[in-house]
């Protein structure tokens, strides 16, 4: 995972800088709670609990007490880490 970058959940400001960043020809929707990226028919929910849950097509996951995501800007790659999970989210191309 060395082309990913570590964010924290509870460094909300840079969590949200980068889902706004991989979500740049998609959508992004913040509240409260989280903020969550629509980008072609995928979506990516985060919350400032650690709650991520993720859908496409094919697919859906949900997970809570996310301590982290890891962010690949080049690849659109979203990682979740934790315990015996691994999970990753890529944006359509």
């Amino acid at each position: 995972m060395e082309d990913y970058e570590r964010v924290p959940v509870e460094d909300w400001n840079a969590v949200a800088d980068h889902l706004r960043e991989i979500a740049a020809d998609g959508e992004v929707s913040e509240s409260g709670e989280g903020i969550e990226i629509t980008v072609g028919s995928a979506t990516f929910l985060v919350t400032k609990d650690g709650r991520v849950s993720a859908g496409m097509p094919l697919h859906d996951f949900e997970d809570g007490g996310v301590e982290a995501l890891y962010f690949d800007h080049d690849a659109g790659a979203i990682r979740v880490e934790g315990g015996d999970l691994s999970y990753e989210f890529r944006t359509p191309s």
